[in-house]
C-alpha cells in the first residue's frame, strides 16, 4: 500500500536544484520537520510533481480528514512511536522459517510481536471510532480489520504471554573467569543457570539495555554479553525453545505489516496537517485547490509568502491569474518592494497545489502545473567559470527547452547583470519566446522599459496578452500589494533618493 502514489509514481516530475533553492523549499520543510531524516523525505515529496489530479485528489482528503480532527492526529502520533519501533525490529531481527536461530533472536521476535500487536489493536480501534472521508484512510481501516482476523491476534497474545512465562522461569547465571598468572581474564565459563535472581549491593547493568530502560518506547539492541551464552542457555531450556521456535515460524507474515510501508507517508500528512493548523491559528488563510481540466486558466487569491509566516507584522496577500488572454507578466517595483516574495509566493502556490496539499491563500482554481521553471540570481561561486552573464544565457536556454503551456516560469532580476541596453534586447527575446510558446511566467526584473514596452510586445506572436504590474507605493511607503500599471521610474528613483539622503535639496546641505 502508498498512500502518497497511490497510482504509482509514473510520469512524475523532479523539480531541478534550482527551483528547490529559488522557492526556498528548504527553509519551509523546516518548518515543519524534526529532524534530519523527516527533512529528506519530505523534500523528496514535495520536489517530485505527481502530474496526476487523482493524487491530487487523494492526498487532499487525507489532510482535510486530519485537519478536521485534532484528537485523532494526536493519538496516531503516539501509535506512530510504535510503529516506528516495530519497523526497527524488523530490520534487525534475523528470525526466519528457514534459517537456524539462537534463543535471543527467538525472544527479540517475542518482543517484536508484542509491539505489533499493541500497534495493530490500538491502531484498529482508533480507525473504527474516527469517521472519515479519504479513501486512503477508509482503506488502512480496512486493511487493520482483515489483519486482525487474518493474523488471530488473540490467539497470538496468549502464545506470547505462555512463552514469556516459560522463559521467564531462568532468572540468572553464574559465570565463573579463569585468570591466568598475571591475573588476567582468560577462559569464562558457565557454572550454573538459576530460577531466582541474584540480590547484590552493586547491579551492573548493559548499557544499552540501561538507556532503552530510559525511554517511553524503544527499539531494544541485543545485549552482546547474552550472545555469547545463548548456546548453554538453549541446553537449559531446549523443550520450551523447540516448541516455541517452531510455532512462531507460523507468526512471521503478519499482515498488518503494512503499517511499516506507510510509517513515513503518514508521519509526512501528520507534519503537513499540524503546520496548517498553525498557519490557521495565527489567522493566516489555508484552502485546497479545486484542481479542474481547464488548462487555459488558473486562479490565485489571497497568497502569501510561507517564509513570512513568523513576522510579527501583518503579512500581505495579492491575487494573480493566468488564462487564455494573459498568461505574461512584467513586475516591476521598488527596491525591497516585495517583487521576489510575490514571485516566490506564486511559485510556493503552484508547487503545493501540484502536491494535493494546502496552498498558503484563500483560494487556487485551475490546473495544476506540471513543472514550475525558476531563474533567480545565482551565488558568486556559480558564475566564476562563465561569469554572471553566461550562466544566466545557459539556464535560461535550458528552461526555455523545457517550458510547455503546462509550465509556470518564475523569472527573478534576469539579465541584471548586464548593462540596460542589453539587458533590455535579450530581455525582449526572452519574454517574445516565451509569449510564442504560450508559456505562464512572471517576470520580476528592474527594466521597467520592459514594462512599459508591453503594448509593443503585445502585437508578437502568440495567443495570451504581456501584462504590466508593479509593486504599489503610498507617501513613499512600500504596501507590497501588486497593481496592474506600468512602473512609475521617476517616482522610485526619488525614492530611493530620499531614502538614502543623496536628491539635490538634501545633498545642498552637506
Amino acid at each position: 500500500m502508498n498512500i502518497l502514489y497511490p497510482n504509482g509514481k509514473e510520469n512524475m516530475k523532479k523539480l531541478s536544484e534550482d527551483t528547490i533553492k529559488d522557492l526556498a523549499l528548504d527553509e519551509i520543510i523546516d518548518m515543519f520537520s524534526a529532524n534530519d531524516s523527516e527533512k529528506a523525505f519530505a523534500g523528496d515529496v514535495l520536489s517530485t510533481l505527481t502530474n496526476d489530479d487523482d493524487t491530487i485528489l487523494y492526498r487532499q482528503e487525507i489532510i482535510k480528514d486530519f485537519l478536521s480532527d485534532e484528537d485523532f492526529t494526536s493519538s496516531l502520533k503516539t501509535i506512530l512511536k510504535k510503529i516506528r519501533v516495530l519497523r526497527e525490529y524488523r530490520m534487525h531481527n534475523h528470525f526466519n522459517a528457514v534459517k537456524k536461530t539462537s534463543i535471543w533472536d527467538m525472544i527479540e521476535y517475542m518482543e517484536e510481536m508484542d509491539i505489533y500487536i499493541q500497534t495493530v489493536e490500538e491502531l484498529s480501534a482508533l480507525f473504527e471510532r474516527t469517521s472519515f472521508s479519504a479513501r486512503g484512510l477508509k482503506d488502512i481501516s480496512s486493511l487493520l480489520s482483515e489483519a486482525i482476523k487474518t493474523d488471530r491476534l488473540t490467539e497470538v497474545k496468549k502464545f506470547v504471554t505462555d512463552m514469556k512465562t516459560d522463559i521467564s522461569t531462568l532468572k540468572s547465571v553464574t559465570i565463573g573467569i579463569n585468570l591466568d598468572s598475571e591475573l588476567y581474564p582468560e577462559e569464562v565459563i558457565m557454572v550454573s543457570m538459576n530460577t531466582v535472581s541474584y540480590r547484590s549491593r552493586m547491579i551492573f547493568r548493559d548499557m544499552a539495555a540501561s538507556v532503552a530502560a530510559q525511554r517511553d518506547i524503544t527499539y531494544r539492541y541485543p545485549s552482546p554479553t547474552m550472545k555469547y551464552l545463548t548456546n548453554d542457555i538453549e541446553k537449559e531450556l531446549s523443550k520450551a525453545v523447540r516448541k516455541y521456535k517452531k510455532a512462531l515460524r507460523e507468526h512471521i507474515d503478519f499482515k498488518g505489516y503494512f503499517l511499516v510501508d506507510i510509517c513515513d507517508d503518514l508521519n509526512f500528512y501528520l507534519q503537513i496537517a499540524e503546520f496548517g493548523a498553525e498557519l490557521i491559528k495565527k489567522d493566516l488563510p489555508v484552502s485546497f485547490p479545486k484542481i479542474s481540466h481547464d488548462l487555459d486558466h488558473v486562479k490565485m487569491d489571497q497568497i502569501y509568502n510561507l517564509r513570512l509566516v513568523n513576522e510579527s507584522e501583518e503579512i500581505v496577500k495579492n491575487d494573480i491569474s493566468f488564462d487564455k488572454n494573459e498568461k505574461i507578466y512584467i513586475l516591476t517595483g521598488p527596491n525591497r518592494g516585495g517583487k521576489t516574495i510575490m514571485t516566490q509566493a506564486v511559485g510556493m502556490a503552484a508547487l503545493m497545489a501540484a502536491q494535493g496539499l494546502f496552498i498558503a491563500g484563500q483560494n487556487y482554481e485551475g490546473f495544476a502545473f506540471c513543472d514550475i521553471l525558476t531563474h533567480f540570481p545565482a551565488m558568486e561561486d556559480q558564475t566564476l567559470n562563465m561569469g554572471r552573464l553566461g550562466e544566466e544565457a545557459v539556464r535560461i536556454k535550458q528552461i526555455i527547452k523545457e517550458a510547455t503551456p503546462l509550465s509556470l516560469v518564475l523569472l527573478n532580476e534576469t539579465y541584471a547583470s548586464t548593462n540596460a541596453v542589453d539587458g533590455l534586447y535579450l530581455a525582449k527575446d526572452l519574454v517574445r519566446i516565451l509569449k510564442h510558446k504560450d508559456v505562464p511566467a512572471i517576470y520580476n526584473t528592474h527594466l521597467h522599459e520592459l514594462a512599459r514596452s508591453t503594448d509593443q510586445m503585445n502585437e508578437w506572436d502568440g495567443s495570451s496578452d504581456i501584462v504590466s504590474l508593479t509593486m504599489e507605493m503610498v507617501d513613499n511607503t512600500n504596501t507590497f500589494r501588486v497593481l496592474r500599471a506600468k512602473p512609475d521610474t521617476t517616482s522610485h528613483a526619488r525614492n530611493v533618493a530620499l531614502k538614502y539622503g543623496v536628491t539635490y535639496d538634501q545633498m545642498l546641505d552637506y
